[in-house]
């Protein structure tokens, strides 16, 4: 383990949560696009606002991608910060 350093952590770290947030864009993309071939037609002589929204999964989609995204966002600064204090200790030597 100790050929692996900071910076291959820290890029396996953001390979492994990009290759998750791909796999979960898939499967929400997937969910979305048989909800609307299953969704029901309203009858042709009634007015739009007889028809009941359904929330669906593309709220929760947007949510996770939301938490996923931040989670990234940490992740990225926290990692680069720490290179970066180590390449500022390497060059105090």
């Amino acid at each position: 383990m100790d050929e692996i350093g900071r910076a291959e952590w820290f890029a396996i770290g953001a390979l492994g949560m990009a290759l998750a947030g791909a796999a979960h864009a898939a499967v929400g993309a997937a969910h979305v696009a048989r909800d609307m071939v299953r969704a029901p037609v309203g009858n042709p002589g009634t007015s739009g606002s007889d028809l009941q929204v359904d929330s669906g999964p593309g709220g929760w989609i947007l949510f996770g991608a939301l938490i996923l995204a931040t989670g990234s966002i940490f992740h990225f600064v926290s990692g680069v910060g720490t290179i970066v204090k180590e390449i500022v200790r390497v060059a105090d030597r």
